[in-house]
């Protein structure tokens, strides 16, 4: 593991291999979140449905609806975005900050190309399971971004290492993982005392 005092970046390398085998399990957040995962799980429970009840016939859609309700009173409530809209929330925290004077983190874990789905949503629900109600994820590819509001930067250092260590112990890694980078970012801060650089620095961790 590895500290780069800048942007407050911290590497990790696993290359472990998952217990869960030919058959890994599907997460939560996969089969409510992931078109594909959502399909292949649903003909699933067709086919469990038709063997439990012969006489009903459980279309597609049914099912896919149980998913969509059971999504929005997911147990851990954390809210979820897309990437896209980082740069508004980012730009509201911004705002705050300079009124009330109150300071923010941004936090970014970066994966290697090969992560699989099941890997990524293994991560994202362990990340949700920790997240206060004011935190907000951003969802993409290959990064997850954590925005924290009233998080200081000597606090968001601390979170970054409880993080890796959570997930270390938490998710099944898979071989083709690689690498994960945790950066991170507190405005305002020497580095980033501007609104302008805060913004260059989060869209640098993203692309």
């Amino acid at each position: 593991m590895t500290h780069d005092t800048t942007g407050q970046t911290t590497k990790v390398a696993k290359n472990k291999e998952s217990e869960a085998g030919d058959h890994p399990l599907m997460s939560f957040t996969a089969v409510t979140t992931h078109k594909t995962m959502a399909e292949s799980f649903v003909k699933e429970l067709i086919k469990a449905g038709q063997k439990m009840l012969p006489d009903k016939q459980l279309s597609a859609e049914d099912l896919l609806t149980i998913c969509h309700v059971a999504l929005d009173k997911r147990e851990h409530g954390a809210v979820m975005l897309e990437g896209r809209h980082l740069r508004g929330r980012i730009g509201e925290q911004l705002s705050r900050a300079s009124r009330y004077k109150e300071p923010f983190s941004l936090l970014v874990l970066k994966f290697e190309t090969g992560i699989t789905p099941i890997t990524y949503d293994a991560i994202v629900d362990t990340l949700c399971e920790r997240m206060r109600d004011t935190d907000l994820m951003f969802l993409f590819k290959y990064r997850v971004v954590l925005l924290l509001p009233h998080t200081a930067q000597e606090a968001v250092q601390k979170l970054s290492s409880r993080i890796l260590a959570l997930l270390e112990n938490n998710v099944e890694w898979s071989e083709d993982l690689g690498r994960l980078e945790v950066a991170s970012a507190t405005f305002p801060a020497p580095e980033f005392n501007t609104a302008a650089k805060m913004l260059d620095w989060a869209e640098d961790q993203i692309r």
